[in-house]
């Protein structure tokens, strides 16, 4: 049989009828097709069955792949690359093996791993579920959900699968130096560390990943322990903080905020708990409010007692709020409460503007840490503050102590309230030990 040549490979007349067909030896044919399409195939018998592969198509201008398996799966083939693939597959089947067969179970495995690929999600995936699944609806969402964009702006591209634990390092180094320049965020870059950490292990359930290749990591390596805040404000300060909010000079919040500031004061409650809560949670004629399990960092339904005080700071709001849902709802989103942080930003300007010199610079949730630290210098019981702040008693008392204080909850609440309004009404005497006026 004559060897083929490329003149006869372009040049040979397809037929209106029927296949031509051009031998070049090693058993591979051009097959010339009736509207003139020239394909390469190779014909063998393996194991008494005979096989027709197709390689390619002709092209003269061949193709830039180099190895037999890349030019059988990206051709087309030249004349040249067409008699490279027919020895190859010759040699192949002198050595017992099926050239077609392998052919088949090669592209079989890249067509399953091509679909375990695209069926593992990126870590943006991963974070998008793990709010849905398990974050969505819990107060600490909104926080949560920015940490991750945090790090999902970095690194929320990788399949989850893929990503190293330098990865994740290097996004984290990069949210440690902060936004801008100047300004460190190693604090954040902890915090994002163990939100990771909680969506790694919600990937390794679903076995989208073998192992966290993050679990090992700590705050510390990234020099972001937790700054535990540690300040309880004197009663003194906490009242100039209490008139600073009656005057606009000093506190240039609007109402609703303002309202808020003072109710986190004379309840001790968190702040989330605070700007959140509804009109449907307070009985005001009985000076009650009932915070919902899911509305609690804790989890469990919270029983609040409002002295008469605490009554008269939320029915202010009822003119500006009394129609809506929230009781200190924003003036900006229709059907919102204010923004979380808006109580302690109110606060923090205060500080910057020089008009609380004789505070300790605090936040809103020294609030919580000043009513449970005071209490007991008006008479109260050291963990009767603690039930109040709706706390687990720690150890023993704990486990076996689970009566819930509720006349001394609020007996607790009317003597701090009238403390502080007390002390606010006298402007003349700077208290140094507060049990004097229990």
């Amino acid at each position: 049989m004559p060897r083929l040549t490329d003149a006869m490979c372009r040049n040979t007349k397809h037929k209106p009828d029927g296949d031509v067909l051009l031998g070049d030896g090693n058993g591979l044919y051009l097959r010339i097709r009736p509207g003139g399409a020239r394909v390469w195939f190779v014909d063998y018998v393996v194991s008494g069955i005979r096989r027709k592969v197709n390689i390619g198509n002709y092209d003269p201008r061949g193709s830039t792949a180099e190895t037999v398996d890349e030019l059988v799966a990206r051709g087309p083939l030249s004349l040249a690359q067409a008699r490279y693939v027919a020895e190859t597959w010759k040699a192949r089947r002198r050595d017992g093996r099926d050239p077609a067969a392998e052919r088949v179970a090669a592209k079989s495995a890249a067509d399953v791993a091509a679909a375990s690929a695209a069926a593992q999600p990126t870590i943006r995936e991963v974070a998008d579920r793990f709010m849905v699944q398990h974050i969505e609806g819990k107060t600490s969402a909104g926080s949560i959900r920015y940490r991750l964009d945090r790090l999902v702006a970095v690194v929320g591209d990788l399949r989850i699968r893929d990503a190293t634990r330098q990865d994740v390092i290097a996004a984290l180094e990069i949210i440690a130096v902060g936004q801008r320049q100047g300004r460190a965020a190693k604090q954040l870059a902890g915090e994002i560390l163990n939100t990771a950490k909680r969506v790694w292990r919600f990937a390794e359930s679903r076995e989208w990943i073998g192992e966290s290749c993050i679990e090992r990591l700590k705050r510390a390596d990234f020099d972001a322990k937790p700054n535990r805040r540690d300040v309880a404000l004197r009663l003194d300060e906490l009242v100039e903080v209490w008139r600073a909010l009656g005057d606009p000079g000093r506190c240039m919040a609007d109402p609703v905020t303002v309202a808020a500031l003072r109710l986190l004061i004379l309840t001790g409650q968190s702040e989330c708990e605070v700007t959140a809560a509804t009109w449907s949670e307070f009985d005001l004629a009985a000076g009650l409010w009932r915070i919902p399990a899911a509305r609690t960092k804790s989890g469990r339904a919270h029983l609040v007692h409002l002295a008469p005080q605490a009554v008269a700071v939320i029915q202010s709001l009822r003119p500006v709020t009394g129609s809506k849902r929230h009781v200190f709802a924003s003036p900006l989103r229709a059907g919102q409460p204010i923004w979380r942080r808006s109580a302690n930003n109110a606060l923090l300007s205060m500080f910057k503007r020089g008009d609380l010199p004789n505070v300790t610079p605090c936040h809103v949730h020294d609030f919580r840490r000043t009513l449970i630290s005071r209490l007991p210098d008006l008479g109260v019981e050291s963990f009767i503050g603690h039930k109040i702040a709706n706390h687990r008693l720690p150890g023993v008392l704990g486990i076996y102590n689970h009566a819930e204080y509720l006349p001394e909850r609020q007996a607790a609440l009317r003597r701090w309230a009238e403390c502080i309004e007390s002390l606010a009404d006298d402007n003349n005497v700077i208290h140094a030990d507060f049990r004097q006026v229990a």
